[in-house]
């Protein structure tokens, strides 16, 4: 007679015969973790952040790879390893879900030892690696290195320039409405009165400088749906004869930079 204890046994290796382990093991895999924005906004358990995207996200990454400046090359180097190794964890990573943290933060905070993110309340600053402080901007890129697709700061007034640029698109016939511009219609506008549209696009060029761009280097990083995706295309201070309009979408102006 089977003793009690041996009988469970067998009934136990018979059901576990019949799971699926492909679906269990999708379902253990961890995407976030128990973490406020705030913990990314300083350095106090950076190692241990660290290592929970280590072991659960891309736990063959060796670790002691990560670097303490930003090097565009050393950098994407890491991302083409991340990538290697788990490119559907990679997306989460790069697109990982904190309350005012965007697209490649928390990549960059993971691979720079000395990162901290600015976090939702920090006036532009995203990064602060060391003493220095980036914007994080994650874009599209021409192929003639033009970043686009994505929003300034809303700390200052665009409405003047809106106004400019609404009446020389009635003026022009361009299409569109005062809260909606694409680039085709804008480009139509620049071709008809290339002088006025010109003066608005220094002016906006000018007017986004000296109150987003001068005030600290920018990190852009590639946010199309490509194996390019995570890439950091530029690290740069951005000057006024790189700035250009991209499109009005949603009521606000978004530019467009020369990233060469």
């Amino acid at each position: 007679m089977k003793r009690f204890r041996d009988f469970i046994k067998e009934e136990s290796e018979i059901a576990m015969a019949d799971l699926n382990m492909e679906f269990i093991n999708n379902a253990l895999k961890i995407s976030s973790f128990n973490l406020s924005a705030v913990e990314f906004t300083r350095l106090d358990h950076k190692k241990e952040i660290q290592y929970l995207f280590n072991m659960h996200f891309f736990p063959r990454f060796d670790i002691t790879k990560t670097v303490n400046d930003i090097n565009i090359s050393r950098l994407n180097a890491l991302i083409a390893m991340l990538k290697s190794e788990n490119a559907a964890m990679f997306k989460k990573l790069h697109n990982y879900n904190l309350k005012g943290i965007g697209p490649g933060e928390v990549t960059l905070y993971f691979l720079i030892n000395n990162a901290r993110l600015g976090g939702g309340a920090s006036a532009g600053i995203d990064l602060i690696a060391g003493a220095a402080n980036y914007e994080v901007k994650a874009v599209n890129v021409s192929p003639d290195r033009i970043a686009y697709g994505f929003k300034l700061g809303g700390t200052f007034s665009l409405d003047e320039i809106k106004m400019d640029l609404n009446k020389l698109r009635v003026k022009s016939n361009s299409g569109g409405s005062a809260s909606e511009i694409s680039a085709n219609k804008l480009k139509d506008m620049q071709q008809k009165y290339p002088a006025e549209f010109n003066a608005i696009e220094a002016k906006f060029a000018k007017l986004s400088y000296d109150n987003y761009f001068k005030k600290h280097d920018v990190i852009f990083i590639n946010n199309t749906k490509t194996a390019k995706v995570g890439n950091i295309e530029a690290v740069k201070r951005i000057m006024p004869n790189e700035i250009f309009i991209h499109e009005v979408t949603s009521g606000t102006i978004k530019p467009k930079v020369n990233i060469r």
